[in-house]
């Protein structure tokens, strides 16, 4: 018999994103909840190696980002090309998921691995300042 987690792992579309994945991309906080509690799973990756966290970091949707963290997910997982939720929510001004991750235990540290840019370095860049110096004071030096 499939079940429903099964029936999410099968339900990938042609980039490899779950039905969890669309959920958080919409914010759809219900159907995450649903989702992981039926056993869908927290970390599994598309074909670039973004995780559900990371879709739903990337459009704001913090209270589906914080449902996911509340569910396992590995804050600290990084796509392919290096960028991890950490560093997505630094380049697009969500302050209060920056917070969030870090008292989840992401590390700031992480690099992308084309241009060597950190969560720090895309805050400066992007105008962030109190990003920036919530990075510093969880030990980012750059």
């Amino acid at each position: 018999m499939i079940t429903r987690a099964k029936l999410s792992q099968i339900a990938a579309d042609k980039d490899g994103h779950t039905e969890l994945m669309r959920a958080a991309l919409d914010g759809n906080t219900g159907a995450v909840k649903s989702l992981l509690d039926g056993g869908a799973d927290v970390n599994a990756n598309d074909d670039e190696g973004r995780t559900a966290l990371m879709f739903a970091v990337i459009n704001g949707h913090g209270k589906t980002a914080r449902e996911i963290i509340k569910h396992g997910a590995d804050v600290n997982k990084a796509a392919k090309d290096g960028g991890t939720a950490l560093m997505l929510a630094a380049t697009s001004g969500e302050t209060d998921l920056v917070r969030e991750l870090l008292r989840a235990g992401a590390r700031v540290s992480n690099k992308y691995k084309s241009s060597g840019e950190t969560a720090l370095m895309l805050a400066k860049r992007n105008g962030h300042n109190e990003i920036a110096q919530l990075l510093k004071d969880a030990g980012a030096s750059q």
